[in-house]
């Protein structure tokens, strides 16, 4: 049937006369409404959209098309799903976008700070300056003296230590009581010791150690790192990484943000737990 049948209806606000009664639960005598729901409930194919450029972008464009007239219920309701259909489109993609942004600049390592890494590692190695025992022999006493005040920085991020420790020791009203402990993972061990054998903060005292140190935290002890190791089984679902996840294009994009934060690393670093095992101290967690 034609809009214009009948009571020849021939804008968007005669239409939306002869629909509002229905779209209110109430009976209506025309068959125009039946004839748009129906179009509305078919089965959209996601290839349906391709190619077509008059698709209205906004509710304004769609009234004022709709208001120039001549167009009967079914085109109208190829008209609305189209619109709708992009906007819904539209938006889920800048949902999955605003994700998939997010997760690269958390899960990404800048150039410069993996670089740094990487020369540290190279000093430590060829460099005897670089390999000091932290802290020297008859500083050790001071490590469990609790007349010191204890610190204890628990990072992967051999720049962010060092920037936290020296505004800590700068800041200190007593810097030569000032005892910083600094926990990181078996890879940054090296980097950091040399970092800090370099660049001494005295009078404060630094302690560089890795988790590799600590007899007693193994699975048995801290329960953390049996449930990291399932954590793991559940990344190794998601084959092919972020890029297979954003490309389906079934999941919601709230489904989507927390498949890709299973895949970031902060997430899973043993130092974001250390602090659980460190209960009698001032704690510094830095993320990876």
């Amino acid at each position: 049937g034609s809009i214009d049948d009948e009571n020849k209806c021939s804008n968007i606000g005669c239409m939306g006369r002869k629909l509002g009664p229905k779209v209110m639960g109430r009976s209506l005598e025309s068959t125009v409404p039946e004839e748009i729901y129906r179009i509305l409930d078919q089965h959209y194919d996601k290839d349906e959209l391709k190619g077509k450029s008059d698709i209205p972008e906004t509710l304004k464009e769609f009234m004022t098309e709709m208001n120039k007239g001549g167009y009967d219920a079914k085109t109208f309701a190829i008209k609305l799903r189209e619109m709708v259909t992009f906007m819904e489109r539209t938006t889920r993609m800048a949902q999955i976008q605003k994700y998939k942004y997010r997760h690269v600049a958390l899960n990404s390592i800048p150039r410069q700070l993996h670089c740094l890494d990487l020369r540290l590692a190279n000093e430590h190695a060829n460099n005897a300056a670089a390999r000091l025992w932290l802290p020297s022999d008859e500083l050790i006493p001071a490590l469990v003296d609790n007349s010191y005040f204890h610190f204890v920085l628990a990072t992967d991020n051999v720049l962010a230590a060092s920037v936290v420790a020296k505004s800590l020791v700068y800041h200190s009203l007593q810097p030569q009581k000032v005892v910083l402990h600094i926990i990181t993972d078996r890879m940054t061990y090296y980097p950091m010791q040399a970092w800090f054998s370099l660049h001494p903060l005295s009078p404060a005292i630094i302690e560089v150690m890795a988790l590799q140190n600590f007899d007693r935290f193994t699975k048995k002890e801290a329960h953390v790192l049996e449930a990291m190791e399932k954590d793991q089984t559940v990344r190794s679902r998601y084959r092919g990484g972020s890029s297979a996840i954003i490309a389906n294009t079934y999941e919601k994009p709230n489904v989507i943000a927390a498949k890709l934060k299973v895949l970031i690393p902060k997430y899973i670093s043993v130092t974001n737990h250390i602090r659980i095992h460190l209960p009698e101290v001032k704690v510094i967690a830095i993320g990876s």
